[in-house]
């Protein structure tokens, strides 16, 4: 299969730069929904509602969905011709620049905090503090991003996502042949091996002795369930960008009617699912579905405030757990002068503004001048070898 097949021309389905908006703005609802998960446990026990807000970790899936997808649109065609050395470096040098610079400063800062003896990680706070019975090695591990490997856990505790999908990058160019450029046969093989990763890992999290908010809350980095959930939504992915070829089909999902009806169902299933399996099979339709559509529902999702979140998802997923602790102890201060329901509302609302504004300050500060720094540097390191 060529790689033309798979990269229509410019004016359809994506933007300049490879970005399509919509996709852009569906990771920024991703990472608020993560975010209110872990800032307002709270609201979890609301109904219909505090169930769709307590299985925030599920659209950690959707963005290991997300992540293949864009990944194969933006990278896809350099390995169409197969295994390459130069254009596995510059793929990996790329992903580093994206989302090495942030996420080692925010280790640099977990560290700091355990080290201070403070009991409880800003990372993790929902859960005991993690007992290192190797710290140098797991540190080490967390410095080179493979602690999820089945090392240990991540320092900083949203971060485990990072290193299992660094996984999923190392694998690119056999994921990709694999998926895109095979076989019918062999892309179906692969959507069967991805799907069982998902269901063993369902059935692991059942027997593992951690705490769950659901079979998929898998973050364990001392167990495979992290790999086996990020590799599984990451080839799912892979697999819904291969599926852009078929333009009838494509038609069809991408209208606003039938996204409206797969949104519909995924909201519901959050909402009264008993189990997690029956909402994953919507979210690789989802994100095809957007990748082609030209109506109301991408034009929402592509609009400004939902892009801005979009643009700075990575940020808010990592900074955001770093508010836990200060909202909970500032609902506790303000405890003593207000209502509870007010206390609480006025300390959700300081952390969520702490949270926008520190996340918008971390991707101008930190997570764009740390890609072209990184950029710059390898490029110099380029031109420097050259005879």
């Amino acid at each position: 299969m060529s790689a033309e097949a798979y990269f229509p021309p410019r004016g359809t389905a994506q933007a300049r730069h490879g970005e399509v908006r919509a996709l852009t703005g569906l990771r920024g609802v991703a990472a608020v929904m993560v975010a209110l998960y872990h800032i307002n446990p709270e609201l979890r026990s609301a109904g219909a509602i505090g169930r769709v807000i307590g299985r925030g970790y599920l659209w950690v899936d959707l963005f290991f969905v997300l992540s293949g997808f864009v990944l194969a649109l933006n990278y896809g065609a350099r390995f169409a011709p197969g295994w390459s050395g130069e254009a596995w470096r510059e793929f990996l040098i790329r992903r580093v620049a994206r989302i090495y610079p942030l996420y080692v400063v925010l280790l640099a800062g977990s560290v700091a905090y355990m080290a201070a003896g403070l009991g409880q990680t800003y990372a993790v706070p929902l859960l005991p503090y993690p007992r290192l019975r190797h710290p140098l090695a797991v540190g080490a591990a967390n410095l080179l991003m493979v602690q999820s490997w089945g090392f240990g856990p991540s320092f900083d505790g949203t971060a485990w996502s990072l290193s299992a999908e660094w996984a999923a990058y190392l694998a690119f160019p056999l994921l990709v042949g694999w998926t895109l450029f095979s076989t019918r046969r062999a892309a179906l093989a692969s959507a069967i091996l991805a799907a069982a990763g998902i269901g063993l890992t369902a059935a692991l999290t059942r027997r593992d002795g951690e705490a769950h908010s659901g079979m998929l809350d898998a973050y364990d980095g001392a167990t495979i369930e992290p790999l086996l959930r990020c590799l599984g939504g990451f080839v799912l992915g892979l697999l819904m960008f291969r599926m852009a070829r078929a333009r009838r089909p494509m038609r069809w999902l991408a209208h606003d009617a039938v996204l409206g009806v797969v949104f519909a169902l995924v909201v519901a299933g959050f909402a009264f699912a008993p189990d997690d399996l029956m909402i994953y099979p919507l979210l690789p339709p989802l994100v095809l579905g957007l990748y082609g559509n030209r109506g109301l529902v991408g034009r929402a999702l592509g609009c400004g405030a939902a892009h801005w979140l979009g643009v700075v998802s990575y940020s808010i997923y990592l900074v955001h757990p770093y508010l836990v602790l200060p909202k909970r102890a500032l609902g506790g201060l303000l405890a003593g002068a207000l209502p509870p329901a007010a206390a609480d509302f006025a300390a959700s609302a300081a952390a969520w503004a702490a949270m926008l504004l520190l996340s918008g300050a971390s991707y101008r500060l930190i997570e764009e001048p740390g890609r072209r720094f990184i950029a710059r540097a390898v490029h110099w390191r380029a031109t420097a070898a050259r005879p």
